[in-house]
């Protein structure tokens, strides 16, 4: 990574992504001096305490985006403080990790939040990596009949797919090795990654070739599912990868920052506008093409 994008990702001003970076970039352990005074920054910023106030709503959704932020800042359980697991166990209880389309997103955040060894969220994780079918993908779970029904063969759902992936490489990156690891990531480099199998130049969806941050449930960009399949090994000059990074690299400015090209009306947590350049994409796109973890 040059050296002037990786002071802009670095600047004091922004705390929750210069943590991520000393943490994933730079490779800094937890007890490091910056890294410590990064997450004593970050936990007294208002980003945070707007985070801790959805955390602590009655509100399954708001619960959900907390979880997301913290995960995303590269905050973990230890972090923000034992006093924060009535908040969400009290997610786990009501929902049961149930949330629509949601439940793979939320284990991966709880699992980078560091309660992957919790009994309840690691027999979840474990039975749902179960799920994965034949084409390396995962079922859509609607009950809609319309849509889903289960009297009639579908294709696995490329958007709840995703979901997994990222779930994976964060298993992955924490030395666990799931079973179902070889034949997901087979599931997007036999595509290019974004495309359907029978028109490899028809994207399965079309939010994946763009840079949609942050990650919601059914809308995940180019940059993060790059960033899982080269943490889960997949090899830079691979054709299917060199594809990815062309997809990728079609937002990326003169400079080398990358542009966000979507966002909720209302995101989990505040990153940018939409068409300016974007330290989250551009840190993630940078990752996904250095990142050594593999």
């Amino acid at each position: 990574m040059d050296h002037s994008i990786l002071a802009w990702l670095l600047e004091e001003a922004n705390p929750e992504v210069r943590l991520r970076t000393l943490k994933e970039c730079e490779k800094l352990p937890e007890d490091d001096e910056r890294v410590a005074a990064c997450k004593k920054k970050l936990l007294q910023s208002k980003a945070y305490e707007r985070g801790l106030k959805k955390l602590r709503t009655d509100k399954p959704w708001a619960k959900y985006d907390a979880i997301l932020a913290f995960a995303e800042w590269g905050l973990t359980r230890a972090d923000i403080g034992e006093d924060i697991d009535s908040d969400v166990f009290a997610l786990i209880e009501s929902t049961g990790f149930k949330m629509l389309c949601g439940e793979p997103l939320l284990l991966r955040n709880l699992a980078k939040l560091g309660y992957g060894q919790e009994e309840i969220v690691k027999n979840e994780i474990d039975s749902v990596l179960g799920l994965i079918r034949e084409d390396g993908g995962f079922r859509c779970i609607s009950t809609n009949k319309k849509i889903n029904d289960p009297r009639k063969p579908h294709k696995s759902c490329a958007r709840l797919t995703v979901e997994y992936l990222l779930l994976v490489a964060e298993m992955h990156l924490q030395g666990y090795r799931p079973a179902c690891e070889e034949a997901l990531t087979h599931y997007f480099t036999k595509r290019n990654i974004f495309y359907r199998t029978d028109d490899m130049t028809t994207p399965m969806v079309d939010v994946m070739l763009g840079t949609f941050y942050p990650p919601d449930p059914i809308k995940i960009g180019a940059h993060q599912i790059l960033y899982a399949l080269r943490v889960l090994g997949c090899a830079p000059e691979s054709e299917a990868m060199r594809a990815g990074y062309r997809v990728l690299d079609r937002h990326r400015s003169e400079n080398g920052r990358y542009l966000l090209t979507a966002s909720k009306s209302v995101p989990a947590f505040k990153v940018g506008n939409v068409g300016e350049e974007n330290k989250w994409v551009t840190l993630y796109a940078y990752m996904a093409k250095e990142q050594g973890n593999a």
